[in-house]
């Protein structure tokens, strides 16, 4: 869809596309969202139509809900299904931290609502699989462990949902001298085999471990350090900004009916999932791939700071991401439209990570954004032409910079303008400071 073709405002700035879970409708009172708000593709396919209907039922945020879902559904799906990337073998496997305000945030409510979900979906994963308190790299070995002959028969289903509801927490046991934490938590999300070497050597063979962290901006900003980031331990998160997103003072809750329904179909997504082997991209979805979202996932080849070291897994995440999606929709091929989904998804991290971090001042997350949106302001009164925009973004194809475009719109300040030119109207992208 080109710029021209959108619906326009009085000013000529371009609509934004329609997005139900966050945009105002007659009967319902949405807070004040102060951050980044979801493409709505995120909310693709069976997994997507599940949080629409929990959605009028919580004050927690649909993307909140989203990512818990996609990531105890990974977890409950088992290591069967996966992903060749390069020579990588990647797990249906998605960790999220969800990062908003103690009461605010409504994470635990996100969380809460998935977990009466699956416990009516499957009752036996949620009571056997599902655990809290990471203290230790070898205490999460434990979980998951191998049996020791007769004297330990182990644990025989390596599934693990691991909800952490205090992540500052586990930041802080992972910084203790001497713990292994960290570097045990970067392996299983990788679907290594976890070990360590001591007198009392525990060893886990083949371990399906999802993670979902709950923490507050202001704990993120002064736990993080720079030697932690690069290690490499928190660009295996998805940072998911969340706020409450609906007033609900007398909120009823899910029935026990549309439970009870939703269960019965998650309950078979999950059943045929877990029997699914290799996972590939259909050729279309490949294609896009090729085209568009590994080149933009990529960003600027010179991007540094805090906010690349913590996105810096995107691209091989939109994959996991899509594979997920692809799986809770009863398929083991990736579509393009569980690929459009990571990638807004993807995006959104990216952005919730700049917002969180402080960087919103500076970027809006998004590398093509951001170069965009510093080239319209360095062009001055003049603005940029589509011409202009066409050279900066020559690789991309049509339909993405028309799509990067209509974004830029959406920022405060920006504007797509017609003017007059040889015989015919011209876009003209132009930046007068709000207020």
């Amino acid at each position: 869809m080109s710029v021209e073709t959108l619906p326009s405002t009085a000013d000529g700035r371009p609509q934004a596309r329609p997005n139900p879970m966050y945009d105002p409708a007659p009967g319902l009172v949405r807070p004040d969202r102060p951050g980044p708000v979801p493409d709505p593709e995120v909310f693709c396919g069976w997994a997507g139509e599940t949080v629409a209907a929990l959605d009028p039922t919580t004050e927690a945020d649909p993307v909140g809900i989203l990512v818990n879902l996609l990531s105890a559904a990974g977890a409950a799906i088992g290591p069967g299904p996966f992903m060749w990337i390069g020579n990588d073998r990647h797990p249906a496997l998605i960790w999220a931290l969800t990062v908003g305000g103690t009461s605010l945030g409504r994470k635990g409510a996100a969380t809460n609502t998935v977990r009466r979900l699956l416990k009516a979906a499957v009752p036996d994963f949620i009571a056997s699989n599902t655990r809290s308190g990471l203290s230790s790299g070898e205490g999460l070995i434990d979980m998951v462990r191998d049996g020791d002959g007769d004297k330990d028969p182990g644990v025989t289903d390596k599934r693990l949902w691991v909800i952490e509801s205090e992540y500052g927490v586990t930041m802080a046991r992972g910084r203790r001298e001497g713990s292994s934490l960290s570097g045990i938590l970067r392996q299983a999300w990788n679907g290594e085999d976890l070990g360590v070497m001591n007198r009392d050597a525990l060893h886990a063979t083949a371990p399906h471990i999802a993670v979902i962290g709950h923490i507050s901006s202001r704990e993120l900003r002064a736990k993080m350090q720079d030697a932690e980031m690069a290690g490499g331990t928190y660009n295996r998160f998805l940072a998911i900004a969340v706020w409450r997103n609906l007033l609900l003072p007398d909120a009823p809750g899910a029935s026990d009916e549309l439970i009870d329904n939703l269960a019965s179909a998650w309950r078979t997504v999950i059943t045929d999932a877990r029997r699914l082997g290799e996972v590939q991209l259909t050729p279309e979805a490949a294609q896009l791939w090729r085209d568009e979202v590994y080149l933009a996932l990529c960003g600027d080849e010179g991007d540094e700071g805090p906010i690349a070291e913590f996105t810096a897994r995107a691209a091989p995440y939109a994959k996991r991401a899509a594979m997920v999606y692809a799986l809770t929709d009863h398929t083991d091929r990736i579509g393009e439209t569980h690929l459009r989904a990571a990638w807004a998804l993807v995006r959104y991290a990216r952005a919730s990570a700049a917002h969180v971090l402080g960087a919103m001042a500076n970027g809006t997350g998004d590398p093509d954004l951001d170069k965009l949106a510093a080239a319209v302001k360095a062009a001055g009164d003049g603005g940029l032409t589509g011409d202009e925009v066409y050279r900066l973004f020559k690789r991309r194809n049509a339909a993405y910079r028309s799509d990067l475009t209509a974004r830029l719109c959406e920022l405060p300040g920006f504007a797509a303008v017609q003017v007059p030119g040889d015989g015919r109207h011209r876009t003209v992208y132009l930046f007068a400071p709000p207020g």
